[in-house]
Parts: structure tokens; C-alpha cells; sequence
């Protein structure tokens, strides 16, 4: 469980306390720790959620809305939140702080966002073993990070360090002890300055913040020292509203998610995130969500041998109309149809398919070998709706797809699978697999005992 995990369920635990009145006997206690107080043993809250994960298929740099219910099925108000990022050890950003005068700065939040302003609130502590006060502490600011204002440094019982007024892309800046003597922050003290932040949008990795903190004179070797502070972009991929709610005994709260694909590279990702409540004997629930992300523009080049073969393709082409997909390389075809007698016919006119439909797959003969290529986007179903009987089966799949793992739960419906304009088949009862691999861009004959449903793993 992470820091933020554990203030999130801290905060739950005493709102839930203060409610019911409850947070007076248990001021003495500490609950720093991740132990929750004893509640009335006639009341307390129970969580239930729905749905328990996610399974998101995503076209780059969109946005996908779904519904969480949270519902009290308890005696007593549940209080929760969300972490999003139960994962990452946020505490572990900044470097670990190192200082032979045993002084730190650190700052809060410690990530930011591309393109976003944030205020932050950086703390200065004054670790020195000899007594040596701070008076100076300088912040370098990387490249597109503009400072647009600070605070003076305050906490120092001698007094604030003083803000320069630097302002700026990429400026130092400096806060000072400007009122004479050894320094403002003592031994053991803490100062707090507020700093507003603005970073470039087109920031997207680690940030370094080097940093000087000064003392006086009177203490030993050295008198200053130099670290760095990191700050890693937040990969926002969930929002939650709201973020947390209360719930009272038998009610559910709709939350509302907004997943963000913009946060992935293409291809498959597994995260989670946390829901936090006030119920003792589930006060953290993991929900996972599993997202894919595809490429929104893909391109299927599909080679037509010469003589009969099956054709089909995995994408939802951006020009549909037969006319134009085969405007230029209609002539090598000599005749192409469905299982429900539609012609594509060029050397007599006829075009009764009209529109390619990406679920059906087609029987072709080529005069001679060619190519067609097609644009569109990647069909997310991948499930192919076969009708007893006799059907053309496309293969909705952008890589070769093995036949034991698409039909691994169907050998009982299917009677036989074999390609069109060849020889090999698939044949459960006769124990005849010599079809071992669907390929992207084909069609093949598939005759089943009854109507079912065939899906192809996904590529990523």
C-alpha cells in the first residue's frame, strides 16, 4: 500500500469517526498506520462494486466514459476515494535526500502535467548536526518549466528566507535571508514556500530541479550542498467524478470514469486502481482494467493469387464502395461473390455487393496475381456470427491466428473448416488438422452444426 493509498483510507477512517462522534475517545491512539479504530459493533458501512474490472478497447488519444456503482450494503455511512495509481510508489520520485549538513527540500505534488499550471509547496528542513543556520536556498528550473510566482519562505523562527522575484522559462531563482545574522531556519525547522508552475505541453519526461541550499559560516565543512529534485509526468489515463463521495446504509453512488488512451503507447496495458473506504473488512478493493490501444489509421495490403481464393480483411475500410476499392486492378478479376449469390462482375457490369461488409468474407477468382490495398480502422469486435449450416468465414485478425485457438471450444459445433482454392482442412471428427493457421486478408469455408460465434485473439 502506498503513501497516498494510506491517507486516502486514513481520511475515510476519520470522517466515518467524526459523523458518528466517535474521534474523541481514540485522540490518544495513532492511527499513522494502516489499523483501523474500533467501530460500534452494531453499525458499520460494507462496500460493494460493480462492475469489479474493465476491459477497454481504445483508438489512440480518445476518451471512453463508464459508469462504477458503489453501493452501501452496510449499517453505517461509507465514506471512499480512488486511487488511481496504486502502483507507483509516488513517495520514490524526488531523489533521496542526501546531505552532509543533513538539510532536505522537498515539494508536493511531485509530479506535474504537461501543458497544466500547478502550485506547489516546496519545504525546506534544516537537518544540520553543528548548528549551522540556513540563509539561502537557490532553484535552478529546467527548460519549460516557467515559474510565474513563489512565496517567501516561512517557518524560520528568525525569520522568512525572501523570494528574488525571478519569473520566467527555465530562470534561477533564489530565496534569501536579508535581514543580517547567521540565517532564519534553525536546527530542526521547517520553512514552506508556494510555487506556481507552468509546463510546456510538449514535456513528457523526468524533470530535474537542481538545487543549493546555503548556511552560515559557523558551523564545520561544507557550508552548502547541491541535489536535485525529480518530477515525472502525470500519465493522467483515469479521472474519477467524483473522486470521493459518501454513501449512506443501502444506497448506491454512480461514479462517473473517463479513461484516456492518450496516457498508452499502442498495444495492451494492464493497470488497476484502488477504491478506499471506511469498511473494516474491505478497506481497499483492486479493480483491474485491461486496455488496448490500436492504431486509428492501419493499412491491410492483401495479395490475390491467381485462380479461386477466400478474401476478406480485419479493418473497417474507409472507402467501402467495391467500385472504388477495385478502381484500379478491376480487370484482373474475372468474377467475386458471397454465399448469398451477390456478383462483383467487371467485364459484364455487375455489382450487386455494392458495399464490402467486413464480417462477411468472399469467394474471388483472379485472372493473374495482384494486390489491393485498404485503409480503415482496426475492427475491435473480432467476432465473426456464423449461421448453421454452410458459411464464408473472414478472418478478423491482423496476424496469423492458429485453428486449436479459435476454434479450441467449438470442435463439437464444427463440421469442417477448409480454404478456399486449396487443400488443407480442419476436420474435428475425422482427426484431420492439416489447416493449422488462419491467415489476414483470406476467406475460408466453415460448415457448423448450429449457429454460433467465432472470435480471434487479439494481436496485442
Amino acid at each position: 500500500m502506498n503513501n497516498k493509498t494510506k491517507k486516502l483510507q486514513c481520511r475515510f477512517q476519520w470522517l466515518c469517526l467524526l459523523v458518528f462522534g466517535l474521534a474523541a475517545p481514540a485522540l490518544a491512539s495513532d492511527f499513522s498506520g494502516d489499523a483501523l479504530p474500533p467501530l460500534r459493533d452494531t453499525l458499520y458501512p460494507q462496500i460493494q462494486v460493480q462492475p469489479d474490472s474493465f476491459y477497454l478497447i481504445m483508438k489512440p488519444d480518445t476518451l471512453i466514459h463508464r459508469q462504477l456503482l458503489v453501493t452501501n450494503t452496510g449499517t453505517d455511512t461509507l465514506f471512499f476515494g480512488f486511487d488511481t495509481n496504486p502502483d507507483k510508489n509516488i513517495a520514490a520520485i524526488n531523489s533521496t535526500p542526501r546531505s552532509i549538513l543533513g538539510s532536505t527540500l522537498i515539494c508536493q505534488p511531485q509530479g506535474y502535467v504537461p501543458g497544466e499550471t500547478t502550485d506547489f509547496v516546496f519545504e525546506l528542513t534544516n537537518g544540520s548536526p553543528d548548528n549551522e543556520w540556513l540563509d539561502t536556498l537557490i532553484i535552478d528550473f529546467p527548460a519549460g518549466v516557467t515559474l510565474n510566482y513563489a512565496s517567501n519562505f516561512t517557518g524560520g523562527s528568525l525569520g522568512p528566507l525572501i523570494y528574488n522575484g525571478a519569473t520566467g522559462n527555465g530562470v534561477e531563482a533564489n530565496w534569501n535571508d536579508m535581514n543580517g545574522g547567521g540565517g532564519n531556519i534553525l536546527p530542526g525547522e521547517t520553512a514552506v514556500s508556494v510555487v506556481g508552475l507552468t509546463f510546456d505541453a510538449s514535456l513528457n519526461d523526468t524533470l530535474f530541479l537542481i538545487y543549493t541550499i546555503s548556511g552560515d559560516i559557523n558551523g564545520s565543512q561544507p557550508h552548502s550542498i547541491t541535489d536535485t529534485l525529480r518530477l515525472l509526468p502525470q500519465d493522467i489515463w483515469l479521472i474519477a467524478t467524483p473522486d470521493s463521495a459518501m454513501v449512506l446504509p443501502g444506497q448506491t453512488k454512480s461514479v462517473d470514469l473517463l479513461f484516456n488512451s492518450g496516457a498508452f503507447t499502442i498495444g495492451s496495458h494492464q493497470r488497476s486502481f484502488h477504491i478506499v473506504s471506511n469498511d473494516t473488512a474491505t478497506p481497499v478493493i483492486n479493480i483491474p482494467v485491461k486496455v488496448i490501444v490500436f492504431p486509428y489509421n492501419m493499412q491491410h495490403t492483401i495479395t490475390i493469387p491467381e485462380g479461386w481464393s477466400g478474401l476478406s480483411t480485419f479493418l473497417l475500410p474507409f472507402q467501402t464502395q467495391l467500385s472504388e476499392i477495385f478502381a484500379t486492378t478491376a480487370q484482373h478479376i474475372e468474377v467475386m461473390f458471397d454465399l448469398e449469390g451477390r456478383l462483383f462482375w467487371p467485364e459484364q457490369g455487375v455489382n450487386t455487393i455494392v458495399s464490402w461488409d467486413t464480417f462477411e468474407g468472399y469467394l474471388i477468382k483472379a485472372k493473374e496475381p495482384f494486390q489491393i490495398k485498404l485503409g480503415g480502422l482496426f475492427e475491435i469486435s473480432q467476432t465473426v456470427l456464423l449461421e448453421q449450416g454452410w458459411n464464408v468465414m473472414p478472418v478478423l485478425s491482423s496476424v496469423p491466428a492458429s485453428t486449436f485457438v479459435v476454434f479450441r471450444d467449438l470442435d463439437e459445433i464444427i463440421d469442417v473448416v477448409y480454404e478456399i482454392g486449396g487443400d488443407k482442412v480442419y476436420w474435428p471428427s475425422q482427426n484431420i488438422y492439416t489447416l493449422t493457421t488462419l491467415l489476414p486478408g483470406k476467406a475460408y469455408y466453415i460448415r457448423v452444426s448450429e449457429d454460433c460465434s467465432v472470435t480471434f485473439p487479439s494481436p496485442f
